[in-house]
């Protein structure tokens, strides 16, 4: 149970990580393909935490699961090979958001410039709040509540961590103007499809049966001069 949650903590680090250099490789860098990208973004997020516990178990395998808890003991020193990747992708993510942040604020002083549009604080304000959660920069409060003294930390970081997913969910799914845009769009198509549906479950009318209509299909205009065979047998009675 130990090596497991040891390996899965680690790869929801990696895959923040990966998160952050996704953002800055599309804010600040452009760089690579979208399949080289992927290739390197599953190396990240699932070989790097897997090479770490490797290594972590053939080192110290009785590091592993304590008497009181399922986790890695603090005593030898084996917690290091969770707290440093952890340090190192909150560091790293740190960096990035510090670096999208100015290029947010750059553009919102020049739209300050161009429209006179005085929302730039507003903007870079909503930008962080955005990508905090997703970076995972709330477990830099995980890493503070190292002992008993730190309760305030032990709090903050049971508070921001355990609503993680949910900011995520808010701020990436809710309030993301692509997201909204193609729930309608498939609210729209489900829409249609089933009153289509509906429409081919109707009965048709005795008028229908005379025009030579199915039931749902639209009454169509017949020429009787119209020479195709679907119409040579039959006797315009829309204007009777």
């Amino acid at each position: 149970m130990a090596v497991l949650l040891h390996f899965f903590f680690l790869c929801a680090f990696a895959w923040m990580l990966v998160e952050g250099l996704h953002l800055y490789s599309m804010v600040v860098k452009v760089f690579g393909s979208e399949g080289s990208k992927h290739f390197y973004y599953y190396a990240i997020g699932w070989g790097c935490p897997l090479v770490i516990c490797v290594v972590s178990m053939t080192s110290s395998l009785n590091s592993y699961g304590e008497a009181g808890n399922c986790w890695l003991s603090l005593k030898n020193g084996a917690i290091w090979a969770f707290v440093a990747p952890a340090l190192f992708v909150i560091m790293v993510n740190i960096g990035i958001l510090i670096a999208v942040t100015r290029i947010i604020s750059r553009i919102s002083a020049e739209n300050y410039k161009v429209h006179g549009d005085a929302n730039s604080v507003k903007l870079t304000t909503k930008a962080v709040a955005v990508l905090l959660p997703i970076l995972g920069i709330s477990w830099i409060f995980g890493v503070l509540a190292v002992n008993d003294h730190s309760l305030l930390f032990q709090y903050m970081f049971a508070v921001f961590n355990s609503l993680q997913g949910f900011f995520i969910f808010l701020f990436h799914c809710l309030l993301n103007s692509e997201v909204r845009a193609a729930f309608k769009h498939k609210t729209k198509v489900w829409t249609l499809t089933s009153s289509s549906i509906r429409n081919i479950n109707v009965k048709p009318f005795n008028s229908d049966i005379m025009n030579g209509n199915k039931g749902g299909v639209t009454p169509t205009k017949m020429n009787t001069w119209d020479k195709s065979t679907n119409s040579a047998n039959r006797i315009d009675l829309s204007a009777v």
